[in-house]
């Protein structure tokens, strides 16, 4: 039966559409491939940082922060380098290719799901043979997966830190660390536990275990990790890169066991030949233990910040506590915090009649005091220790809380006495002195 003309028609309006759909379809991919490297070459005359050598564009990466109140970047849709990911083709090709970039992670928790955990192994697999800076937060629970974390990626890491919240946690809590942990190139080393009601006290063992695996640590900072006595002899330690120990919060003024401190007794356990620096918060082992510590270590030490506390004669046995200054010779910085306790005596005083010998602590720059009524102050005595140093100290302070500032007021120097034109003269001649709260009363 024939066909009507327009229906043949229409048919081969349709074979031809078609074919002509079917030739475009062929060329479409590459009629879009085309567009978008004329759209590249064009970015490439209007964006400057597209026409800047790769090198440059992957430093500007690098410079780039994330969240400026954490240390470390997090693995985050909106934060750097997962940030760059997403941008453009070109931005991931850069970032991809900046190993350097992918060297330091932040974890709020440790990943538990397996996309979580897929994720941070393709992060800390990208930097390839680059050291790795490591920050874990969280109550660190699951002992298995921080310790596979750490034994995984341990030989690599360079900067490690801990910060643990035992917020909701069942004490005591504690970090089993195996004896074949090794983190062989580990630099520097921070702890911190918070967030817990009550005394804390963590193993002695454990936190050794944890020094020992890392022998060229050379920068050390435990916050609120206090230790219990122990029971057993522990192996002594030598760490012989160690520069820097803070033993707790830089500059805190609380009385021990307060947040914020540390406990002083792994001193006990520890030789430390290279230490330069040096941060005791809470001083809670003996004097005697102290000068042990300083004679066997026999550091280089430029800067202490020490607690020092009124504590009762016998927990004192041994030499006089600034006795020790003649074990740190290269001492140049000096932070004293003296807070009250058990005994009557000044500290204040035995302080500066120590100093005035000049052959203690001969390189001594800068000197603070931090001290607590009721103390007396012998001002005579204190300009002529200033005046026997004028040479080579730079710095003196005298601080107390400002709340009670009126107990100081009243004691100081006259005014047109001669301490006080001699302690202005002082200042004259380049020596920063400052005597009282947050202002200086002189």
């Amino acid at each position: 039966m024939a066909q009507h003309p327009a229906i043949l028609k229409l048919r081969e309006d349709i074979d031809e559409l078609s074919s002509a759909i079917d030739s475009h379809r062929a060329i479409l991919p590459d009629l879009l491939n085309r567009r978008g490297d004329a759209r590249q070459r064009l970015n490439f005359y209007l964006d400057p940082m597209a026409r800047l050598p790769l090198e440059i564009q992957s430093h500007i990466f690098l410079l780039v922060d994330g969240d400026s109140e954490n240390d470390l970047p997090k693995p985050a849709p909106r934060s750097p380098p997962m940030l760059f990911l997403n941008v453009c083709r070109l931005w991931r090709d850069i970032a991809l290719s900046t190993p350097r970039l992918w060297t330091e992670i932040q974890l709020d928790s440790l990943p538990r799901g397996s996309d979580d955990s897929a994720l941070c192994k393709l992060w800390l697999e990208r930097p390839g043979n680059l050291p790795l800076s490591l920050t874990l937060h969280g109550s660190l629970k699951l002992e298995e997966s921080v310790l596979d974390l750490l034994a995984s990626y341990g030989p690599r890491l360079e900067h490690l830190a801990l910060h643990v919240s035992l917020k909701g946690v069942q004490l005591p809590w504690e970090l089993q660390i195996s004896e074949e942990l090794a983190l062989p190139s580990l630099k520097t080393l921070s702890i911190e536990l918070a967030d817990f009601d009550g005394a804390y006290y963590g193993n002695m063992a454990e936190w050794l275990k944890l020094l020992r695996a890392a022998p060229q640590l050379s920068r050390c900072t435990m916050t609120n990790t206090f230790i219990n006595a122990q029971t057993l002899p522990l192996q002594p330690l030598t760490l012989r890169s160690l520069e820097s120990l803070t033993l707790g919060q830089r500059g805190v003024t609380n009385m021990p066991g307060d947040a914020g401190s540390s406990s002083g007794a792994i001193l006990v356990y520890l030789t430390l030949p290279a230490l330069k620096t040096l941060i005791l918060p809470e001083l809670d082992i003996l004097a005697g233990e102290l000068f042990d510590f300083l004679s066997r270590s026999s550091p280089p030490l430029e800067s202490l910040e020490m607690t020092l506390i009124h504590q009762p004669e016998e927990l004192w046995l041994g030499p006089p506590v600034f006795e020790l200054f003649r074990l740190v010779p290269t001492l140049t910085s000096l932070d004293l915090f003296a807070l009250p306790g058990f005994a009557a005596t000044d500290l204040f005083l035995p302080f500066i009649e120590t100093l005035a010998s000049p052959e203690v602590l001969p390189d001594l720059r800068d000197v603070k005091f931090h001290t607590l009524p009721p103390v007396t102050i012998d001002y005579t005595k204190l300009l002529s220790m200033l005046t026997s140093r004028a040479a080579s100290l730079e710095c003196f302070e005298l601080r107390f809380p400002e709340y009670l500032g009126s107990d100081h007021t009243r004691d100081l120097p006259t005014e047109g006495s001669e301490v006080r034109d001699g302690l202005r003269q002082l200042s004259r001649d380049g020596m920063k002195i400052h005597i009282g709260h947050a202002e200086n009363l002189l």
